[in-house]
């Protein structure tokens, strides 16, 4: 039987989703009020569909844009409360299929720095403008693709007078190509949807142990609790840093379309936003967490679901330099009654504890290559690396953008963070070839450095900000005219980004631009 999710708000603040307390509505109650909110410009066919609205599938961040649009071009009189009631509604009966958002959740996780391998004709057609995956989290039947053409014409009409539309017949090959394409690509009915709505769909509520990283405190994990018989469901729970210390968490969730994880987190007394999806069997959780103000910082968030069979959800820390003093490695897990170490280092046993399991590790001198840990039919091959030397060191990003802001306001100046990534020579023995072999995130110091002599000429590592020496965290300069500047134009700048590990260094390419003026939930 389907288990049917209700309750919950979901708002747009900033350009960033986030959620709030709302009553719950009953399915049929929804179909009701959406038919009172949205049926005075919405007709209804004789089943009771609306018009333009039943052809189309979203996620929950693509009905809440559509709201919001109704709202701000239509004067469409949707109050919060009622707002939040229809992206659920929505999301639950005409959402997105897990599969349907694979390869395309980046984008809904905020992810900074991704770039999209868009191919044409859409690369040129609709990803000039925002990204692909836009495009591809929607469903719709061939109509509504072609009035969804329509629509950027009439809203947008300058658009077949720019660059990429202007030297060919813009709207003739969106109406005869792409949007057969897209019908075809992208379909309203599909079997995965199908499918999915018969689903039982997983539980959110119960035990979790995690792993994830802090912008500052760098790796960390924990576990959290989800309780409560209707949503926002209740989130408490604890997050231990690598260096030990342990920070509580608290929290409220809503989940859409029976999979979408939508999370306000306060941990240690910061507040912090998390999106993720849950697996369709219910046992694991994938996705990130971010700051709640700062979208650019945040981490990779991996959680499995206690009470089921063996599953690790990784390894803090995931390098462990060989040949020094003993270290604590706490494999994060659940059920995991023992565990294996095999590869260049051998071990088993640990100390069970709420996270899963500790095993204390000394590494001999000369030890290098990454370590499989086992416990039961669980396993992990690549997460955890011993190294002695480093050979060399690639970042990650490598290449990102940073953006001047003001101090608040809704144009706030958007960071970028850096990770040094070590990696030994693989076969051929060379540095920087497709053979290397990753060891992981390392420590390093951070500094950047002109990109080429124009940067150096207009100054721009004294004007376009700075980077934290540790934790590889750029911050750039304020928006506005500098007339310290030639022209006195603004703080953008073209950077390298230099981190060096003691044993060997890296390089990154960061842009500083401006502000990015239109920040919808779905970019």
């Amino acid at each position: 039987m389907t288990r049917r999710l209700r309750g919950g708000h979901l708002a747009a603040a900033a350009g960033l989703v986030f959620l709030a307390t709302a009553p719950a509505h009953a399915q049929s109650d929804g179909q009701a009020l959406l038919a009172e909110t949205c049926g005075g410009c919405h007709a209804a066919d004789a089943s009771g569909a609306l018009s333009r609205i039943s052809g189309q599938r979203k996620t929950p961040e693509g009905w809440l844009m559509t709201i919001v649009r109704m709202r701000l071009f239509h004067d469409a009189a949707i109050e919060p409360q009622v707002q939040s009631e229809l992206v659920r509604y929505l999301s639950n009966t005409q959402g997105l299929a897990p599969s349907e958002t694979e390869g395309h959740r980046y984008i809904l996780e905020r992810a900074p720095n991704h770039v999209e391998e868009v191919e044409a004709p859409l690369a040129e057609m609709c990803a000039r403008c925002h990204s692909g995956a836009r495009v591809s989290l929607q469903r719709r039947t061939p109509e509504e693709w072609n009035l969804l053409v329509n629509f950027h014409v009439g809203q947008w009409p300058t658009l077949e007078y720019q660059a990429l539309s202007r030297d060919r017949e813009w709207l003739k090959i969106a109406r005869e190509e792409i949007v057969p394409y897209l019908a075809e690509t992208y379909p309203l009915e599909t079997e995965a949807w199908s499918s999915w709505l018969e689903a039982e769909m997983p539980e959110a509520t119960g035990d979790w142990a995690f792993v994830t990283r802090l912008p500052e405190q760098g790796e960390a994990y924990g576990t959290l609790t989800v309780s409560g018989d209707d949503q926002p469901f209740e989130v408490s729970g604890t997050l231990m840093t690598a260096d030990g210390t342990e920070l509580p968490v608290s929290g409220r969730l809503n989940v859409y379309t029976g999979f979408e994880w939508r999370a306000n987190l306060k941990i240690g007394g910061t507040d912090y936003r998390e999106i993720a999806a849950i697996s369709e069997d219910g046992g694991s959780l994938s996705g990130r967490l971010f700051l709640a103000d700062e979208d650019s910082l945040g981490g990779a968030f991996s959680a499995v679901k206690a009470g089921g069979a063996p599953a690790i959800a990784g390894v803090v820390p995931s390098t462990l330099k060989a040949g020094s003093s003993s270290g604590s490695v706490q494999i994060v897990g659940t059920g995991l009654e023992a565990v294996t170490l095999s590869g260049p280092i051998e071990a088993s046993g640990g100390e069970q504890n709420a996270y899963g399991i500790a095993i204390d590790l000394t590494p001999e001198a000369e030890t290098n290559g990454a370590v499989t840990i086992a416990a039961g039919d669980a396993t992990l091959s690549d997460d955890f690396a011993v190294y002695d030397h480093v050979d060399s060191v690639k970042i990650e990003p490598p290449y990102a953008v940073a953006r001047v802001g003001g101090d608040g306001g809704t144009t706030p100046r958007v960071k970028a963070r850096f990770e040094a990534i070590g990696y030994w020579n693989g076969p051929d023995g060379e540095p920087g070839t497709d053979d290397d072999v990753r060891i992981g995130a390392l420590p390093a110091t951070w500094s950047v450095a002109p990109f080429d002599q124009i940067a150096e000429q207009m100054e721009d590592v004294k004007y376009a900000g700075e980077i934290d020496a540790e934790l590889g965290i750029f911050t750039p300069g304020p928006a506005g005219l500098n007339p310290e500047r030639p022209f006195s134009t603004n703080n953008a700048g073209d950077l390298k980004v230099l981190a060096d590990t003691g044993e060997a260094t890296g390089e990154g390419h960061l842009i500083v631009t401006v502000q990015r003026w239109n920040d919808p939930p779905i970019r």
